[in-house]
């Protein structure tokens, strides 16, 4: 190892590990989606996950809320596959909110539905459920594994580098899916990204002897489980005066980010009744709305609002009483730099109202499963992800329950 004032220098023989045929960074809810339509669509998978859970922001996040826009608000169902797949994984071994009417394979739409489509959950719940699905379709997993750069050869990723507990290796693939949440691997390889910037928010989750006796007294113990949402909303209101924005991308910015959601939290604590009240989760991940995302061959924008596009993989109507539909074309997964890399999640290309989209938990399991199923394309006709046959992906989307046009 040489060193100076400025740099270390080493150099390794790094050993290569293991072969794939599509290897996801990221096992949140998008890289599961991403990772098991591949393993579902006849390839071999590796899903590489920095923590020791699945589901990201849904579950080491706290985020726990599978909510709209899963339904046109009149009764139609907008969402299949891993989008709905996970939606009901999500309270299968835990409580859930979804109503009788959504909660009916075939919904009658002649009669009123009773709310929206979606479910709050638990997240150790949803956790072990995401076990089961990776384990049940034969997905290679590995936890506690950083992905640190990419292995170009002519212009194409040919592997990926990581750091575990064994130290530097190398695994080989043919595709390979960015699920990171930070487009960790678009970027290192050289494509075109944005970043952007957050309001400190955190999340954690209480009860209190109120709210177990309301539980008690419901039979339900989802009302024991009390949400604390600390500091900014999506707009920005309540980002705390003076408070800097938040990039994540330097662990000194994602350090700060904990220590000051944190501190709002004791803050909370101290004005509390300690005999009333207490914290049972705290979130395991910086609770980023957003840190950085690629540019892709289209931006979805507030422009597409009720827009058709021609590569559409599905759509998702405005929250609320629905008054648009959003398509999302196959081309905001897609860099024009990267021949054999797909997005997946916030991290695909948005602005606006699509970029509020793209992060949303049903909206990233569509692209996660679109992307799975592109790379496979992709193998299987050998051909850059931007040339595979995109009518192939809109049948098997459309086949698996999406709505490709609204």
């Amino acid at each position: 190892m040489e060193t100076s004032s400025a740099f270390v220098t080493e150099t390794h023989s790094i050993p290569v590990r293991g072969e794939y045929d599509v290897i996801v960074v990221g096992g949140g809810v998008a890289g599961v989606s991403a990772a098991v339509a591949a393993r579902r669509s006849g390839m071999s998978v590796l899903l590489i996950e920095k923590g020791v859970v699945l589901g990201g922001l849904a579950t080491m996040g706290l985020v726990v809320y599978y909510n709209p826009p899963l339904d046109d608000s009149r009764g139609r169902r907008l969402v299949g596959g891993m989008s709905r797949e996970l939606l009901h994984r999500s309270i299968r071994y835990g409580y859930g909110t979804l109503s009788p009417y959504w909660a009916q394979e075939n919904p009658d739409t002649s009669v009123p539905p009773t709310g929206r489509y979606q479910t709050r959950f638990s997240a150790p719940a949803f956790v072990v459920a995401l076990d089961e699905l990776i384990q049940d379709e034969g997905v290679d997993l590995l936890f506690d594994t950083l992905f640190c750069a990419p292995v170009m050869e002519g212009g194409r990723c040919t592997g990926v580098m990581v750091e575990g507990k064994c130290g530097r290796s190398c695994y080989r693939g043919r595709a390979f899916i960015d699920a990171s949440g930070d487009a960790d691997l678009m970027s290192r390889l050289g494509a075109p990204c944005v970043e952007e910037d957050n309001w400190l928010s955190y999340w954690a989750h209480a009860t209190s002897l109120t709210a177990q006796a309301k539980a008690a007294s419901a039979g339900d113990v989802a009302k024991s489980v009390q949400p604390l949402c600390l500091g900014a909303f999506a707009d920005g209101t309540g980002h705390p005066e003076g408070m800097q924005l938040f990039r994540g991308l330097r662990a000194e910015d994602v350090t700060r980010f904990l220590l000051e959601g944190r501190k709002m939290l004791r803050e909370h604590l101290a004005k509390s009744d300690r005999k009333e009240t207490t914290v049972i989760t705290l979130p395991s991940m910086a609770q980023y709305r957003t840190t950085r995302h690629i540019v892709g061959q289209y931006t979805l924008s507030d422009d597409d609002k009720d827009a058709r596009f021609d590569d559409s993989i599905g759509c998702f109507a405005e929250e609320g009483p629905a008054s648009f539909v959003m398509e999302f074309p196959y081309r905001i997964l897609v860099s024009e730099t990267a021949p054999n890399v797909l997005a997946a999640g916030r991290i695909a290309s948005g602005s606006g109202y699509g970029r509020y989209l793209c992060r949303l938990i049903a909206p990233s399991a569509m692209t996660g499963e679109a992307a799975g199923r592109a790379a496979s394309l992709a193998i299987k006709h050998s051909c850059a992800v931007q040339e595979i046959p995109v009518r192939e992906l809109q049948a098997q989307m459309g086949s698996a329950g999406y709505v490709i046009h609204a």
